[in-house]
């Protein structure tokens, strides 16, 4: 069994209280629309940092929290009927740290410039969040979809229905991915460094 360092001990305790933070001050572009997030980066950073098992530990803490959030204080109508779904609020965002630590520790030795690969795998994280957040939610959904209309401020009618989740929240994806593909690499690419001198 690996054993983690005092410094990965400390990173993560550090990555799972920034976590906790960003879930109780949430962003929401439209009113009813699930809140913007910054877990997605917090994940990714520490994917990047401490390898596929780091981050499916953090994704798992990530779901955790918006599926007890989702529970207690709901910032919209969409998030209770979303991420009160264990399936939905867990399985995205566990696949997004196990998925990006595990290209960026596969891809690293072809892809040199190390900013450009956090960029790359972090825009990654964040589609298959949204896309898969997306997919569940019309899976469980789309045979009725009445409760999940009115959330959105929709009539009871099933047509576009996919394409309604997917545009409310794509809206979402395109600020998270900017974010993400800005921010992860600022944070990450020095960071390594440190780390890999140190084990020099």
């Amino acid at each position: 069994m690996r054993k983690f360092s005092t410094f990965q001990i400390t990173l993560m305790s550090l990555l799972i209280a920034l976590l906790i933070i960003q879930t109780y001050v949430p962003i929401t572009i439209f009113p009813g629309a699930p809140t913007i997030t910054v877990g997605h980066i917090i994940v990714a950073i520490g994917a990047i940092l401490l390898g596929p098992g780091g981050g499916l530990l953090l994704g798992t803490v990530w779901g955790g929290l918006s599926f007890i959030r989702a529970l207690t204080m709901p910032p919209s109508p969409l998030s209770v009927l979303l991420f009160t779904n264990p399936v939905i609020a867990f399985i995205p965002r566990m696949l997004v740290g196990w998925t990006v630590g595990w290209l960026f520790k596969h891809l690293r030795q072809k892809i040199k410039t190390t900013s450009l690969l956090a960029g790359a795998v972090a825009f990654v994280g964040t589609f298959l969040n949204t896309g898969l957040v997306v997919l569940f939610t019309y899976l469980f959904f789309v045979r009725d979809p009445a409760a999940l209309l009115k959330a959105f401020g929709q009539a009871s009618s099933t047509t576009g229905l996919f394409w309604l989740i997917a545009i409310m929240l794509g809206a979402n994806f395109v600020t998270e991915a900017i974010t993400a593909v800005i921010i992860t690499p600022l944070v990450t690419t020095p960071t390594l460094h440190i780390i890999d001198r140190r084990h020099r």
